[in-house]
């Protein structure tokens, strides 16, 4: 993942309502042009859509939704992919990337 942003967000990710990273802490602080190793792995159908949202964690206030990476591919695609980020609030100025893989069985 690699956040284009000048400065550092404090992330974490979830999948269907649950927190998937980091798996140590409550985020994993990201700053401009850092790139990080996620190492998050699914069993899951590449015909079916997938989404990971990114959050910000926040201390005092509710953690803030900054946007979802939607997965979709043919089932017969395997490979490297890339996804840009659907930003959650209008006007927002995150940008993140997510490469990922769709490895045989």
């Amino acid at each position: 993942m690699l956040n284009e942003e000048s400065d550092k967000d404090e992330v974490f990710l979830k999948h269907k309502g649950k927190r998937i990273w980091p798996q140590k802490g409550k985020y994993h602080a990201m700053g401009s042009n850092e790139r990080t190793q996620i190492d998050v792995v699914f069993d899951h159908n590449p015909a079916q859509g997938l989404a990971v949202e990114l959050w910000d964690w926040d201390l005092l206030t509710p953690n803030d939704l900054i946007g979802t990476f939607q997965m979709h591919v043919n089932a017969d695609d395997y490979g490297k992919f890339t996804t840009t980020l659907r930003v959650a609030t209008s006007g927002s100025t995150a940008s993140y990337l997510l490469e990922w893989e769709i490895a045989e069985a």
